[in-house]
């Protein structure tokens, strides 16, 4: 027989909602009824379930989180973070993968609302007016990691993207480059595309610098992207000495591509990338890169999350530090 929080009720000779003050230790009950209850469950090996729990505190001890894209280390990086803290925490988090589709992005916040999850968190997401409309709707705790939209009034977990790609810019130049060139992400990926080739090709044209349509070309942040995206380049900027990715994955299929081209790195060309990847520093050559905290990143949001679910005050916008490994893939203008 299958027991429930009735069988007890009736073995007990109280109501379900006395079992589950009892339970929930949310209300005083007298000492002989208690025990009559705890009795029954004992007797029973009774152990409720989680939406028995959940609809008793109001709570489903869940939270959702929306990421473009899982094959990319990066989010599995930022959704270890989350994961951690989200333990800690007592929750459990579903996980969402949209493909960086806006049509997906809207069924899973759907899907989310239907399992009423107890907050939110999003990376990488589109900012159309349905989206938008879709996450008003939502009425829960919402943080956005890696992203930032001023006319959104949600907490963000961030890096300085544009100061990260001028510090870039503004190394390569120290090394003596002057015939700069960038694959950079799309410019509808605000975050990681527009602002990226804002930050980078602004201190180029700041210092003086050739700067035009034959010095960049544009990926979607895969391997092969880098890599078709570096020949393009060495074909229509041959003067090219350094180049800068949008991301390690980009520059690690440019890497390919100049070795292919017969281009030597660094002595020819020095290769930035962006992130800081795990096989970042095994390539060959090592990649310098910007590293920035993504285990970090997860756990802030999700701490910021956990405040917010808690009616707690939390930070607006969180600015995480960013900085320049330096390795192989660079040297100094010779």
């Amino acid at each position: 027989m299958r027991i429930t929080i009735n069988t007890i009720a009736e073995m007990a000779g109280v109501s379900k909602s006395t079992v589950s003050r009892v339970m929930n230790n949310s209300k005083p009950v007298s000492a002989e009824v208690k025990k009559r209850v705890l009795d029954a469950i004992a007797t029973t090996n009774f152990k409720p379930s989680a939406v028995a729990r959940s609809l008793a505190n109001q709570k489903t001890k869940l939270v959702g989180v929306i990421i473009p894209d899982f094959s990319n280390p990066v989010f599995s990086d930022m959704i270890n973070g989350i994961e951690k803290q989200a333990q800690i925490d007592g929750y459990n988090i579903l996980l969402c993968n949209s493909r960086s589709k806006e049509e997906s992005e809207i069924t899973f916040l759907d899907i989310l609302i239907e399992k009423e999850v107890d907050g939110l968190i999003l990376s990488g997401f589109h900012t159309s007016n349905t989206l938008c409309k879709k996450l008003a709707e939502f009425s829960k705790p919402i943080v956005i990691v890696g992203y930032e939209d001023p006319s959104l009034p949600f907490p963000t977990v961030i890096i300085d993207n544009v100061q990260a790609t001028k510090d870039v810019a503004n190394y390569l130049i120290g090394l003596g480059h002057q015939h700069l060139a960038m694959i950079r992400g799309p410019l509808f990926d605000h975050y990681a595309g527009d602002l990226r080739y804002e930050g980078f090709q602004s201190v180029v044209k700041d210092h003086g610098l050739h700067w035009g349509s034959h010095t960049y070309e544009v990926g979607q942040y895969k391997t092969k992207d880098g890599y078709k995206a570096a020949m393009k380049l060495i074909q229509n900027y041959p003067e090219m000495t350094a180049l800068f990715c949008a991301n390690d994955e980009m520059a690690i299929g440019a890497i390919k591509a100049l070795k292919e081209a017969g281009k030597k790195v660094p002595h020819e060309v020095s290769v930035v990338g962006f992130d800081d990847i795990n096989i970042a520093h095994i390539y060959e050559p090592s990649l310098t890169t910007v590293q920035q905290p993504f285990v970090q990143k997860g756990e802030i949001a999700m701490t910021q999350l956990m405040r917010l679910m808690n009616g707690e005050e939390t930070e607006k916008k969180v600015i995480l530090p960013h900085r320049i490994v330096e390795r192989d893939s660079t040297k100094r203008k010779s």
